[in-house]
């Protein structure tokens, strides 16, 4: 596991407490987390989170993807919301912080590597380090932004140009999960998308 690799995201963050600008905070803050994080490998597809369960964990993507959905009982169908790649942060924000039911599944794909920490060791750090909670405040706003997006680009794009937009911002997605969840993604049915790729000579 690369745990450097979760480091080098969590300290380019914009709004970086000053504290971590020195090296010796950086390191003492690095080995208190590594005490407390966990690791996981998943051979096949696996929900995390359930509906009806709390979040209790954050995760970090080393490898591999992820995906958010709800499950729409009337239509028998599933929605995707949310895709995680490497280098992403999942959790359900409304459930992690406010200890409340989750209306969302969490499901990570094959081969899909994870570092994990529990809320009870979030806490923990937060006490220890009380300049981290800032961190907290960047997931928001990170959760905001891209929920933001998706329901602009819901609205304002039409289907094909959704599927573009995705290819762009996840280069060769298309390779690493099935067209049914990409279709769920867009809003539309798989057969839907065969026809766009067909049509547009994808």
């Amino acid at each position: 596991m690369q745990k450097d690799t979760l480091y080098k995201v969590l300290f380019t963050k914009n709004q970086l407490p000053k504290e971590l600008r020195y090296e010796v905070n950086r390191k003492k803050l690095t080995q208190f987390i590594d005490s407390k994080i966990g690791f996981s490998r998943h051979r096949r597809r696996q929900l995390i989170l359930n509906t009806g369960q709390i979040a209790d964990h954050i995760y970090f993507v080393e490898h591999g993807i992820a995906r958010g959905f709800y499950y729409d009982k009337m239509e028998k169908k599933e929605q995707t919301v949310s895709l995680w790649v490497e280098q992403s942060i999942i959790t359900e924000p409304n459930s992690f912080f406010k200890n409340t039911p989750s209306e969302l599944y969490i499901e990570v794909l094959p081969g899909t590597q994870l570092i994990s920490l529990s809320r009870q060791h979030l806490m923990e750090i937060y006490k220890k380090f009380p300049y981290t909670t800032i961190f907290t405040q960047c997931l928001t706003l990170q959760y905001v932004t891209y929920h933001t997006k998706r329901t602009h680009d819901l609205i304002s794009l039409n289907a094909w140009d959704r599927y573009i937009d995705l290819l762009k911002t996840h280069p060769n997605i298309e390779q690493k999960i099935s067209k049914d969840i990409i279709a769920s993604y867009l809003g539309i049915t798989p057969q839907s998308l065969s026809r766009l790729i067909k049509n547009n000579g994808y």
